[in-house]
């Protein structure tokens, strides 16, 4: 008898352990567990997306708007023994032990459409936003050639099958200079209010060093600045109204998706049969640091991958400068949203206790 009840101290003991371990410690795991795995579907989500757009195929997008998991934990233990009149022949004892573990998790996605959201992927990115990414760390020469159609009339050059144009030398120039003086903190952004207006400057420090004098005098002559001025009003359009103001037009976030889209690697039959449309003409082409790769085969070492049309799109996980243009991408494409903000991811977890 007395081994019977040591067997069912054990049992009872493994029940209970199991049973805490689906309290607090789930919480980390699930957290990082489910976190991980939205991040991923977003990335390859955008990927597919910029795959589909080479193709002319329509962008969609999916959020997932819950995750609520539940966890449920039965345990049954019985014991039973028989033991004749002085305990000599014939005992015998039986120790039994159940256990059902159910993880039912219920996730919910909500598609992104309507008129609130195409006219946050057709309507052009703010100025004021752009400058943000900026004052935030992002390089000032990635996020104007990206985000950027034109500063003060210069333009940056467009991949669009439809209004395709060459870049403008004096737009590289540019945007060399404001990397010299973002690297020197010589590029700040202040922003004035006057009752409900608001008005957002672009600040050139005067810097002391020789290059950044050179750059900051350069910046002045392509763009037709007030050489004595250090606040210059930052708007929104094609030109500026005086030589006190920096005039950006700005890229709407179908556009960009659509002129990054030509990073694609599309594979040489998809090219010739026309699936993927014609070459772009060379005087159209520029490097972007953006690169997908593709093939038959899926290769292991990846930061987002997709199947498309029976072949498979990638981004390599060496490769940095992709990873880190689709990293602003993610985060372009937030800013873009102008409609009725979606709630965030939810994960609710019932331990069933």
């Amino acid at each position: 008898m007395r081994q019977i009840e040591t067997v069912a101290a054990a049992v009872a003991l493994s029940a209970l352990t199991a049973c805490h371990s689906v309290g607090p410690p789930g919480v980390v795991r699930d957290r990082f567990d489910y976190g991980e795995a939205i991040s991923r579907s977003w990335k390859d989500q955008m990927l597919l997306n910029l795959v589909k757009l080479r193709y002319a195929d329509a962008p969609v997008f999916l959020d997932v708007s819950s995750v609520i998991s539940q966890y449920a934990l039965q345990a049954q233990l019985s014991a039973t023994g028989s033991f004749p009149s002085g305990g000599l022949v014939g005992s015998g004892a039986t120790v039994g032990a159940t256990g059902q573990w159910a993880d039912r998790p219920i996730v919910t996605f909500q598609p992104l459409s309507g008129a609130q959201f195409t006219r946050s992927l057709l309507t052009s990115i703010p100025p004021s936003a752009v400058m943000d990414l900026v004052q935030a760390g992002w390089p000032v020469d990635i996020t104007f050639r990206v985000a950027v159609r034109s500063v003060n009339g210069i333009q940056a050059g467009s991949r669009n099958r439809l209004i395709g144009q060459a870049e403008d030398p004096r737009f590289g120039q540019v945007l060399a200079d404001l990397r010299r003086l973002q690297q020197s903190g010589g590029i700040s952004v202040r922003v004035e209010k006057k009752g409900k207006d608001e008005t957002t400057l672009l600040v050139l420090s005067r810097p002391i060093g020789a290059e950044e004098t050179q750059a900051r005098s350069s910046i002045l002559e392509i763009l037709g600045l007030d050489a004595e001025t250090r606040e210059f009003k930052l708007s929104f359009g094609a030109l500026p109204e005086s030589n006190k103001e920096i005039a950006l037009l700005t890229r709407s976030m179908l556009e960009i998706l659509a002129d990054l889209s030509f990073d694609v690697e599309v594979p040489p039959e998809h090219e010739r049969d026309g699936r993927a449309g014609q070459p772009l003409p060379p005087e159209i082409q520029k490097r972007t640091g953006f690169h997908i790769s593709s093939g038959k085969d899926r290769p292991s070492d990846t930061f987002a991958a997709v199947h498309y049309e029976g072949y498979w799109f990638w981004i390599d996980d060496r490769d940095f400068s992709s990873k880190r243009a689709m990293s602003f991408m993610l985060v372009l494409t937030a800013l873009a949203e102008t409609g009725t903000p979606i709630p965030p991811p939810a994960v609710t977890i019932s331990t069933g206790q």
